[in-house]
């Protein structure tokens, strides 16, 4: 009988020390999750003033920024351009446009208009911006040398264009190919950014 109850007693001692160990380790992973999560908005955050770096932005100017858009992005935008600009964003759709317009609510962001509607046919007068913006945006469009011309038309003379793409699955926007084609609607390129597979294009309107 001692030597069964020892065996019990040992058996027993294992599965109290496989407990312990099971809980410190999901505390150990617990306590460096926090610290992983924090990073991402630094990473974010470096991301957009990276790309803000390379805008042509100026206080009191007006942009157009085409979606889809990072909420962040568009308030590091509507700090550039300060209280005497504004920022115009068009989604795609009314719930795409609902929902950034709430981020931007909840940030305070007060400088930005959100609008729905197709790039390639902007409801928006002539020569209305200074800037248009297209991050990741310009790959996915439907009818691209369409929104061109649309981009082209409500800049300003000398307005600027500034176009960002990174190569990312099933759809990627050469740069020789972007240039081509703004272009053939009197979008000159003006300065360039990046790598062949992750860039910031500048074009300037022609007068």
């Amino acid at each position: 009988m001692t030597g069964l109850v020892r065996a019990l007693l040992a058996v027993v001692g294992l599965i109290l020390s496989a407990q312990v160990v099971v809980r410190l380790a999901r505390y150990l992973l617990a306590s460096r999750a926090p610290a992983a999560d924090s990073l991402a908005p630094t990473r974010t955050a470096q991301r957009h003033a990276g790309l803000l770096g390379r805008f042509p932005l100026e206080p009191g100017m007006r942009v157009l920024q085409i979606g889809p858009a990072d909420a962040g992005l568009v308030q590091g935008v509507a700090q550039r351009v300060g209280k005497y600009g504004k920022v115009y964003v068009v989604e795609s759709t009314t719930d795409r446009a609902e929902q950034l317009a709430g981020q931007l609510r909840t940030g305070r962001v007060g400088n930005v208009e959100v609008l729905s509607g197709d790039p390639s046919r902007l409801e928006l007068p002539d020569s209305t911006f200074d800037v248009a913006l297209c991050v990741r945006a310009l790959a996915t469009q439907p009818r691209r040398q369409r929104a061109l011309w649309e981009l082209q038309r409500v800049l300003r003379p000398s307005g600027q264009l500034a176009v960002s793409e990174s190569l990312r699955p099933g759809s990627f926007l050469p740069r020789r190919t972007l240039k081509t084609e703004a272009d053939a609607v009197g979008l000159e390129c003006r300065e360039e950014h990046g790598s062949p597979l992750a860039y910031t294009a500048t074009f300037r309107k022609l007068d």
